[in-house]
């Protein structure tokens, strides 16, 4: 048995796999086994791509990596221990050829613990770099819902015509059995205003005529609205809507003048009612 003794050096561990790698692809390959300190981590075989298995065993505290090649199939081998921490020295000085092996193994475990320190900090710096971005995305998409909510709060017109305007045009009867929106939409149908209170005393509500032309002024509301209005009205809307429609969506925005709490829960039932319809094509 020849025994080669020397520091750890991963030239040395390469040099080795190579050879047997070699003598594999030549069709003559060497069987070979490798410890960790006492631990046999890879057992005898002749495959070199066994080989690199033995690094995940090896530890901060381990003190040396012991590969033995065998000749044939005998128990003849040459080891090659290749040290990672300095041996106890013997109550002996120890040699000038001992120290120079102490020296240089040193060298070559500081050596590893820094590409491995390298390693990690490679690593690290990779997934900071995609937490940041990841970071960057939901705050785009933040500020991109801050300004949805902001556009939907403060133009409630452009929103029903926009949003359920050209969805009730492609399909008027879609949302009959939906409650409150299928009431409006009942075609000649007409539309029980609700009761309200006010001050303690049950007043019924103006009729729908009456009540739209107090709604909407082209400049500023003054509660005088001329004849022409609701007819403007109409026409600003005809460039959205069939003609059949005109009248039903006017009667909408009627409702929602007079009962201002129902705008959110009207946008809210039509965003369902639409994504049901998609979701519906999809499924067809």
């Amino acid at each position: 048995m020849a025994i080669i003794k020397e520091v750890y050096s991963s030239t040395r561990v390469n040099l080795i796999y190579q050879l047997l790698r070699n003598e594999a692809d030549n069709g003559t390959p060497k069987e070979y086994d490798v410890r960790v300190d006492e631990l046999k981590v890879v057992s005898r075989t002749s495959d070199p791509e066994r080989f690199h298995g033995h690094e995940e065993f090896v530890l901060p505290e381990t003190r040396s990596i012991i590969i033995n090649i065998y000749d044939g199939t005998s128990n003849r081998c040459n080891r090659y221990n290749l040290l990672l921490r300095e041996e106890d020295p013997s109550q002996q000085e120890l040699s000038g050829i001992e120290k120079s092996i102490n020296t240089k193994m040193l060298q070559e475990r500081k050596k590893w613990e820094f590409d491995k320190l390298k390693e990690d900090y490679d690593d690290l710096k990779e997934q900071l770099g995609e937490a940041e971005e990841y970071a960057e995305q939901l705050k785009g998409k933040i500020e991109q819902l801050e300004a949805e909510k902001s556009t939907k709060s403060n133009k409630i017109t452009e929103t029903i015509v926009g949003l359920a305007g050209m969805f009730l045009a492609s399909k008027p009867n879609a949302l009959s059995g939906i409650p409150l929106i299928g009431d409006l939409l009942g075609g000649n149908k007409t539309i029980p205003l609700p009761v309200e209170e006010t001050s303690g005393a049950t007043v019924q509500e103006e009729d729908s005529t009456a009540t739209f032309q107090k709604m909407v002024t082209p400049k500023a509301f003054t509660g005088d609205i001329t004849d022409g209005d609701e007819q403007s009205l109409k026409d600003a809307l005809s460039p959205f809507f069939k003609p059949e429609y005109i009248d039903r969506v006017v009667q909408i925005i009627q409702y929602l003048f007079m009962h201002n709490s129902f705008v959110d829960q009207t946008i809210t039932v039509m965003e369902h009612a639409i994504k049901q319809g998609d979701q519906t094509k999809k499924a067809a």
